[in-house]
């Protein structure tokens, strides 16, 4: 089994992730590292205890530079939470963290997976993979909050439980995300569900507006618990060779007419980290939709 190592690992998304992946067992140890280093031992003392009946999977901490020996790099390093306007406002303080962490992992000379879940996830995703000069397959950027909230906001506006929705969005992680109306399929029938002008509106104010209400509560908090159980099941599917077909954030070589930025795309992953983009037939306005959306990352990344 593999080691993954999580720089931001005393943080919200590096603990509640640390907590979820140890408790399914994917990994036999895992390592956090972090500035305070008292924290990040603290959670990794408390994590390995509360899941020692079970998957007794090892816990420990770091400094980042050992971290170079893992297989999978969890990035969930950034500046403190705040109340923002958009996933945007983050881009200053953390391009500078990224531009940091991209000098040392160019100096381990091994190639990890690295999945990365700051914001603005697309631009960062993309200037770490460009400042690193890895294999771009080998960076993954998370935005399967998107694609959960979707569904979420169906089955709030049919009644349809959740479990029983398969849907996706692509594109920006962001205002400019795409939601794929035409994947939507319920897995206990044969045929779509049907969903009114009306309905597709609401559902897509629900999701357009979920960022700013979050916000307004100014908690101080990412939603930690949302992204630790959406992280695990990426890296679930990165430590295996599975054929299920998720978004996430990757870097196109011309994949649906796309090239040099990082957006998101219905992905196959597995241990070679992006093992395929898989182009899916869009609609006419889900494709300029998507046209939209890489125009809006590339106009941010400058």
């Amino acid at each position: 089994m593999s080691i993954l190592g999580i720089i931001g690992g005393a943080g919200l998304l590096g603990t509640t992730t640390a907590f979820c992946v140890a408790a399914r067992g994917l990994f036999r140890e895992i390592i956090l590292s972090d500035v305070r280093k008292n924290l990040a031992k603290s959670h990794a003392m408390d994590i390995e205890q509360a899941i020692c009946e079970t998957t007794g999977v090892k816990l420990s901490t770091g400094e980042i530079d050992e971290l170079k020996t893992c297989d999978i790099i969890l990035n969930a390093a950034g500046i403190p939470e705040m109340k923002a306007s958009s996933r945007d406002d983050y881009l200053a303080g953390n391009i500078a963290i990224y531009n940091e962490l991209a000098e040392i992992i160019k100096r381990w000379e091994t190639c990890p997976i690295i999945v990365s879940a700051s914001n603005p996830i697309d631009v960062l995703n993309y200037e770490l993979y460009r400042a690193t000069d890895m294999p771009r397959e080998r960076f993954i950027g998370f935005n399967r909050n998107d694609t959960l909230r979707f569904k979420w906001a169906i089955s709030e506006e049919t009644g349809i439980p959740v479990s029983l929705i398969d849907a996706m969005v692509i594109g920006e992680h962001g205002d400019k995300q795409v939601p794929l109306f035409s994947t939507l399929t319920r897995r206990d029938a044969e045929e779509a569900p049907y969903l009114s002008d009306a309905q597709k509106e609401n559902i897509i104010h629900r999701i357009s507006t979920w960022f700013s209400e979050y916000q307004n509560l100014e908690s101080g908090r990412s939603s930690g618990w949302t992204s630790g159980v959406g992280l695990a099941r990426i890296l679930s599917l990165v430590t295996t060779e599975s054929d299920e077909v998720c978004s996430c954030s990757v870097i196109p070589d011309g994949e649906y007419g796309l090239r040099g930025l990082s957006i998101g795309l219905p992905v196959r992953l597995g241990k070679s980290g992006v093992r395929e983009i898989v182009e899916i037939e869009l609609s006419a306005d889900e494709r300029m939709q998507l046209t939209a959306a890489a125009e809006k990352i590339k106009q941010t990344r400058t």
